[in-house]
């Protein structure tokens, strides 16, 4: 079992086609029906994991290939960048392992930074605020503590903090109903920790940051949670209560286009974010038919699951290598021999032969 260039460019391969699979099913609310959100999720992170592990078994078979391949890879590993002794494809190595390290640091401030902000904002203890939350945690089967704060430079209402968790208000005035679907969504997230999770894939984004296929995971994975989130909120709602969700969410949205415009930074969680017209509009038909997605069909997903774990098999059956042949003898035209000095190297089960003055 080792990790080399080609078991890593196979799982790039792989988890991006798994990733891309699932996309494109999800997008599907059939399969939402049959599976479960929470198993949308679980094959979310098959793609995951098959990135994470790169590696190239005992019972993996090579696969030669010839051509362009194999003179793109002898580049990338034989040649020399001018002067210096140092590969092509040591420089992009390099520069993965300059952005990412980049990329870490950038959110880990961000993320210190924006906990430090929040933590300065009013701490709300009116009446109307710790009796609405009171009747959220009467509703809730776990209890954890959260601060309910409130700021005016805020203008969506977003839960944050991993350890000292806060939901954060906009200084706005709110129907107990408003409130209450406001603080039970962002208390539901904590409760699933889908704050955690968006913060593992984000860091998952900045190792990564290379592979196209995970930009469109890190988006559709924080929709996901948002639909999770939903039904929970709204499950054994009546109609009439639903309604009033949606409407919660509509104001929220209008409120947001009055004030000025905010990021959301992606280290918290938020009811409603702006730009995101179609993911909403995804929302509002799967919560307005959540009766149907509280089914779930043992067959289908036994049999999705098993799909989705022979294809993993199937992705350590094979690895694919340049094939480079074996040298002419004489290695000069008119088989004359070649009186220049040689040295062998061996990469990844690949011998190279390279030839000096």
């Amino acid at each position: 079992m080792q990790i080399t260039l080609f078991s890593l460019f196979m799982s790039v391969i792989w988890s991006s086609v798994l990733a891309a699979f699932n996309y494109f099913c999800r997008k599907k609310h059939y399969f939402i029906r049959q599976l479960g959100i929470t198993n949308i999720l679980f094959l979310y992170l098959f793609s995951i994991v098959r990135m994470l592990v790169p590696y190239k078994f005992s019972f993996t078979r090579v696969i030669p290939s010839k051509g362009a391949f194999s003179d793109l890879c002898k580049g990338a590993y034989a040649n020399n960048i001018g002067t210096a002794r140092i590969s092509p494809l040591s420089m992009l190595a390099i520069a993965w392992a300059i952005v990412s390290a980049a990329l870490l640091v950038r959110f880990l401030i961000q993320y210190m930074k924006a906990m430090h902000e929040f933590s300065a904002y009013r701490i709300c203890e009116d009446e109307q605020c710790q009796r609405v939350f009171q009747r959220v945690l009467n509703h809730s089967s776990k209890q954890m503590k959260v601060r309910i704060r409130s700021s005016a430079s805020v203008s969506i209402p977003m839960g944050a903090g991993v350890f000292r968790k806060s939901i954060i208000l906009p200084e706005e005035t709110y129907t107990d109903s408003e409130l209450y679907y406001i603080l039970r969504h962002e208390y539901t997230h904590f409760q699933n920790r889908d704050l955690v999770l968006k913060i593992l894939i984000h860091i998952y984004w900045c190792i990564f940051w290379w592979n196209p296929a995970i930009y469109v995971l890190k988006r559709d994975f924080a929709q996901i949670l948002e639909i999770k989130c939903d039904l929970d909120v709204t499950d054994n709602m009546a109609n009439k209560e639903k309604a009033g969700y949606l409407t919660t969410i509509v104001t929220l949205l209008k409120n947001a286009e009055i004030k000025r415009e905010q990021k959301l930074f992606y280290g918290t969680t938020a009811l409603v974010a702006r730009n995101y017209e179609s993911e909403i509009i995804e929302r509002f038909k799967i919560v307005s038919a959540s009766a149907g997605f509280k089914r779930r069909n043992l067959i289908f997903t036994g049999s999705w699951f098993l799909v989705f774990g022979m294809l993993i098999i199937l992705s350590y059956s094979f690895v694919i290598q340049p094939d480079y042949g074996t040298p002419e003898s004489g290695g000069a035209a008119g088989g004359q021999a070649v009186d220049r000095p040689y040295y062998i190297e061996c990469i990844d089960d690949t011998y190279y032969v390279h030839f000096g003055e």
